[in-house]
């Protein structure tokens, strides 16, 4: 048996599927590795607000756990109550004595400023203005150095979004990061850097741009947010001498903005190893001073300068795929460690090949969302010894393409056949040897105008869908494999550009 290394932007990236993108990532991540470990998945669906949510529950050994994306039953309810409040957080964290940065809530009745103008005078500038009981940084403005910009910040905040009960605090300073945290242990960490390009001596700052975004979108995490070319932008780095027309020097970079705010499309650096023991001391505490909490995301600010670290926010239900995914650094599977706390008697199972499966899970996303279907519950991996065969198949192969794949899934194999541009078929089962050894006896007499040559055996070098498919290309993961395609195209036709506006420039002088 041969086993390769999966390759995590080839493999484990771009074969993401595309329901799985954003926060979804948790729910996915979470439900790959319990089906691994050869923990029971269940998903279904639920009504929150009117709205139909997807969630999942495991169970394994007579335990049974239910999910929301990340969180799960052993985080307590008083524990999601208080964290949906930075106004209660806020002050479990300063009694618990955990540093955090100075301010207070007020409640702001038919646009009168005034009070919360007096108490930003009293903290001293800069300040930062967001809403008591909203997510995903919805609000939030920061850095706002003097009353006109608190001002227009609160008109903001109050009118436009709607909001009474806003927070007034002292802007800290430092990096933007996350770390999460279970029980005593801080498992991972990253830092948020804001948008920025890297010059290549040839590109023009929105070529580098464009490309930077192609970037993100093979990203999982990162997929649903791309820098916006905005006036603000062209602004920033107008400020900075610099129009969408630049030529940047080889490395020289440039800020595209000063937001770390994830909607901003900031970076993430995975910082786990670099981390002070003082730090991760402060994200334990945060997580510690909230009853019930047992773990979960931990927004601080990190200052290098005076060496300080502070508390922003905690949340019970974080989005993981910052840690997973980072743009710079190593990637953190902060999903196994989950499941090492809820079922640790799995955390030492033998997966053996199991790592090599994945789940149609956009499939399963689709019929849920759709209503086609309530509840879905995972097949489990056999426990036998699974093999697999790689053959090369020629002939009129889609002619048998149905009937091959028809005979695959009624011996309960896994699979693809995949057509190749020479006219051949590229087919890989796995499955039993009870039912590999039926299924290649069967092929031949199912296909007998086929010529049939078996190129490799327990060959292991690729994810492999816990189903069978054929099609003309391998379907999982497909349109991220078109997203990379068109990078590629768009590469080329950024090249074509330049020299296309050399040709006319040398036309020019003629």
């Amino acid at each position: 048996m041969t086993l390769k290394e999966l390759d995590f932007t080839k493999d484990i990236m771009l074969n993401h599927p595309v329901n799985a993108q954003g926060p979804s990532i948790s729910m996915f991540r979470m439900a790959l590795e319990a089906w691994r470990r050869g923990i029971q998945v269940r998903f279904m669906t639920v009504y929150v607000k009117n709205h139909l949510k997807i969630r999942h529950k495991l169970s394994y050994g007579g335990k049974v756990y239910r999910f929301q994306l990340s969180l799960g039953d052993k985080v307590a309810k008083e524990a999601r109550q208080i964290g949906k409040s930075k106004e209660q957080t806020k002050a479990h964290l300063s009694a618990a004595g955990v540093s955090v940065p100075e301010g207070k809530v007020l409640t702001i009745d038919n646009s009168d400023f005034e009070e919360a103008m007096n108490y930003a005078d009293s903290i001293s500038y800069p300040v930062i203005v967001k809403p008591a009981h909203a997510s995903l940084a919805i609000g939030v403005r920061t850095n706002l150095h003097d009353r006109a910009a608190l001002k227009e910040a609160l008109e903001y905040v109050h009118e436009e979004l709607g909001y009474k009960d806003i927070i007034i605090e002292r802007h800290a300073t430092g990096f933007d990061t996350r770390a999460y945290v279970i029980e005593d242990q801080l498992i991972a960490a990253f830092k948020r850097v804001a948008a920025h390009v890297e010059g290549d001596g040839e590109h023009t700052i929105e070529q580098l741009i464009g490309l930077k975004n192609h970037q993100r979108g093979l990203n999982p995490h990162l997929s649903g947010s791309k820098i916006n070319i905005d006036d603000k932008l062209i602004g920033y780095i107008g400020v900075q001498g610099h129009d969408l027309e630049t030529v940047l020097e080889k490395g020289e970079k440039i800020n595209l903005t000063d937001s770390t705010f994830a909607k901003d499309a900031s970076d993430t650096v995975d910082i786990t190893d670099e981390v002070s023991k003082d730090y991760k001391m402060t994200a334990v505490n945060a997580v510690k001073s909230i009853p019930g909490m047992n773990m979960g995301g931990v927004d601080i600010i990190r200052d290098e300068e005076k060496d300080t670290n502070k508390v922003l926010e905690i949340n019970c239900r974080p989005d993981l795929g910052g840690h997973m995914f980072p743009i710079y650094g190593e990637s953190r599977d902060v999903s196994k460690n989950i499941l090492d706390y809820y079922f640790p008697e799995t955390a030492s199972v033998d997966k053996g090949i199991n790592d090599y499966f994945t789940f149609d899970f956009d499939k399963i996303f689709r019929f849920l969302k759709q209503g086609i279907v309530k509840e879905v519950v995972l097949p489990p991996i056999p426990k036998e010894k699974i093999e697999n065969v790689h053959m090369e198949l020629t002939g009129d192969v889609k002619y048998y393409k149905n009937i091959i794949s028809n005979s695959a899934v009624g011996h309960r194999l896994g699979g693809h056949l995949k057509m190749l541009k020479n006219g051949k078929g590229r087919l890989v089962v796995a499955g039993t040897t009870k039912h590999l050894t039926e299924f290649m006896e069967n092929l031949l007499k199912i296909a007998p105008k086929l010529d049939i040559k078996v190129i490799a055996q327990n060959e292991w070098d690729s994810l492999m869908m816990y189903k069978f498919e054929a099609s003309e290309s391998i379907g999982m993961g497909a349109v991220n494999r078109l997203k990379k395609e068109s990078m590629t195209m768009k590469e080329e036709i950024i090249e074509l550009k330049k020299e296309l506006a050399e040709l006319k420039s040398e036309e020019s002088k003629l």
